[in-house]
């Protein structure tokens, strides 16, 4: 009777074990085919089925975005070789691979992020829970020198596409405790990582809140490139000037980063966001801090000149030739009837003329192909000039005086949308206004960016509100060490550029 009761008992625990064997064999295969379908059945998702300990286990990874041969030598062999498989797993398969430790995932639309992420997926029979690794590999070209920040003096290192190497940059200039990442994820369908960074101790906390706060709240498809997030961190969205400072170089970015900014770093982006920004920046260049203050000195004040002439050359030239004509010396006066002789256009639809068809070469170089470019230069430049000025369409200072402008307006490229849209302005107000007109604008868009408030700076400091403090970094800089505390007119909460000695 014993027996016969041992065997019921025996019989009933086998078949109980075989359903459950097979039931979660099939949950894994079954969990499989869902997460498959999930990925929209994409070529490029790699599905595995294999065994491991006797266990049905399935791998998902994405093709040519993890390090192959570390996934077959770090992950696969030491699964396929594992003998026993006791819960929980995770302890298993920590002492097994040793390359990368497992995230213990138990969410499934976690697990599908980070499947689309790029890391792997492990799912195994006995556990309703997923095994993430994380390999991931895939081209990426090497930190070199930005077009945008050359220097003859200084480190030639630029951010990339990678927002780790970036961290990576940024860490190795500044190696301290107090540097902080804080990590977010923006994008319904991009799920781009968002670095922001700043060094505790200095910043602001009410300016951290402040930006940690506007990430946090963006609510788009995709974040493509970081200027994405700028439009984000504006206070004024419809300004045209810059309201959030752009860097391509590590070196920079920590130097802003030492002054109480904040800094975000966006991957697939090479440039990299600074806040607060204030007007002055633009003018402010890697290489003014790389030598001799007083080289410095007279190359923001040469910058300065350059963008006053940009904005305002061409709309002082048309007022003058319309209303104001008795102002220009006699000698200049004659010399100028001479060349604008026969032009069919008056001064105003001729400067508007000019400037309309340098826009159109600008355009046409920056997206023809290189090669083809510099010809198109050439021949818009020089070729075309020469044959409207032959054939009295345009007169010859008209070609000069937006080419002065033009270069002038290049000299501080950070701006040089905005000056492009100013420019056309005042040229319209001064064929309309003249010279007066002209002035009465320039107050105004002043009073404009006085106006400014940007994350607790104002917008044209030093200068309004005055900080005479800030004055020795401004268009006349004075000698590093003579920098003993950091810009007041940037929200931090410690203005001494001394080390406490941890």
């Amino acid at each position: 009777m014993f027996f016969d009761k041992f065997l019921q008992f025996f019989y009933f625990e086998y078949n109980n074990f075989s359903h459950c064997h097979n039931f979660s064999m099939e949950n894994v295969l079954s969990r499989a085919d869902k997460i498959k379908k999930l990925m929209q059945e994409s070529s490029d998702v790699v599905r595995l089925d294999f065994e491991i300990a006797g266990r049905t286990a399935t791998i998902f990874y994405i093709d040519a975005m993890i390090d192959k041969v570390a996934f077959e030598f770090s992950i696969m062999s030491p699964l396929k070789s594992m003998t026993t498989l006791s819960m929980p797993y995770e302890d298993c398969f920590n002492k097994a691979i040793t390359s990368c430790m497992p995230i213990y995932v138990l969410d499934e639309r976690e697990a599908i992020s980070k499947l689309a992420s790029c890391d792997i997926l492990l799912l195994v029979e006995g556990s309703d829970d997923y095994y993430v690794f994380s390999l991931r590999s895939y081209s990426m070209r090497t930190p070199t020198e930005p077009p945008t920040g050359t220097v003859l003096k200084g480190p030639r290192e630029g951010f990339v596409e990678d927002i780790k190497i970036n961290m990576t940059l940024v860490r190795r200039r500044l190696r301290t405790r107090h540097l902080v990442f804080e990590n977010f994820t923006c994008g319904e369908y991009s799920h781009s990582a968002v670095a922001m960074c700043y060094i505790d101790g200095i910043v602001d906390d009410n300016v951290v809140e402040a930006i940690k706060n506007k990430i946090s709240a963006i609510d788009t498809d995709a974040i493509v490139d970081s200027s994405y997030i700028a439009r984000y961190l504006e206070e004024k969205k419809y300004c045209i000037f810059n309201q959030v400072g752009s860097v391509e170089k590590p070196d920079v970015f920590s130097a802003k980063l030492l002054e109480g900014r904040v800094g975000i770093l966006v991957d697939g982006s090479p440039m990299a966001l600074t806040v607060p920004l204030v007007f002055l920046e633009q003018f402010q260049s890697a290489g003014d801090y790389y030598g001799k203050s007083f080289k410095a000195t007279f190359v923001r004040l040469v910058r300065l000149l350059a963008f006053m002439v940009a904005i305002l050359l061409p709309a002082i030239y048309v007022a003058l030739q319309e209303f104001q004509y008795q102002i220009i010396p006699l000698k200049v006066l004659a010399a100028l009837i001479n060349t604008i002789f026969g032009v069919p256009l008056p001064p105003t639809l001729e400067m508007i003329f000019v400037l309309l068809i340098f826009e159109m070469l600008n355009e046409a170089t920056i997206r023809m192909p290189r090669h083809i470019g510099a010809s198109l230069s050439i021949v818009g430049a020089i070729v075309l000039g020469e044959a409207t000025v032959a054939a009295g369409l345009l007169s010859t200072p008209s070609i000069l005086i937006v080419a002065l402008s033009s270069i002038g307006m290049y000299s501080v490229p950070d701006e040089a949308d905005a000056s492009s849209i100013l420019r056309m302005l005042f040229v319209l107000i001064g064929g309309v206004l003249g010279l007066y007109g002209v002035l009465l604008a320039l107050a105004i868009l002043v009073a404009y960016l006085v106006s400014i408030k940007n994350y607790g700076s104002s917008y044209l400091a030093p200068f309004a509100p005055a900080t005479p403090n800030d004055l020795k970094d401004a268009f006349i800089k004075k000698n590093y060490l003579d920098m003993i505390t950091r810009p007041y007119s940037i929200p931090n909460i410690n203005h001494t550029r001394k080390s406490d000695g941890e």
